[in-house]
């Protein structure tokens, strides 16, 4: 059902990861108001949510150190995410709406995430290997803590 939201172009849902939930979105028009929603500065770039190491290799630019540390956060399934510059020929999944203003910065370099919470990397791996769409998300909201409710004199709350 998310894949298929997402596919419809404009939208953006909200899904869990490991440490609480991220706004996942696949366009400009999601982008735009995922950024508005969270109040988000304009030049601070979303991040790109890669479901699968092969997917990860065609999009950045990695060299046999980053490819190790990242194989070992995957093996590990310890949620990972770098700031790397992109493949000149990976650009080209990019929609071509002005997305690219708001998944990059100035250097060409996005930050690639990698095992951020099973639910999502499905949804994640489903768009690009069913549809070569890639998925951009906020950075992560934390859970809500539970704040202790303070007592009043006479004992409730």
């Amino acid at each position: 059902m998310a894949v298929s939201l997402l596919l419809e172009g404009g939208r953006m849902i909200v899904s869990p990861t490991k440490v609480g939930y991220i706004i996942m979105t696949t366009d400009i028009g999601g982008l735009t108001r995922m950024f508005s929603s969270k109040k988000r500065a304009l030049n601070k770039p979303s991040v790109v949510l890669c479901g699968s190491m092969e997917q990860l290799r065609q999009l950045a630019v990695l060299n046999a150190e980053i490819d190790a540390f990242y194989r070992a956060a995957w093996d590990n399934d310890i949620l990972l995410g770098c700031i790397l510059p992109w493949k000149a020929d990976a650009k080209e999944h990019i929609p071509h709406d002005g997305s690219e203003s708001l998944i990059m910065d100035q250097r060409s370099t996005s930050c690639f995430v990698v095992k951020f919470g099973a639910q999502s990397e499905l949804i994640t791996r489903a768009l690009w290997e069913d549809h070569g769409t890639l998925t951009f998300a906020s950075s992560a909201i934390p859970r809500a803590r539970a704040i202790p409710v303070a007592s009043t004199a006479s004992g409730s709350a």
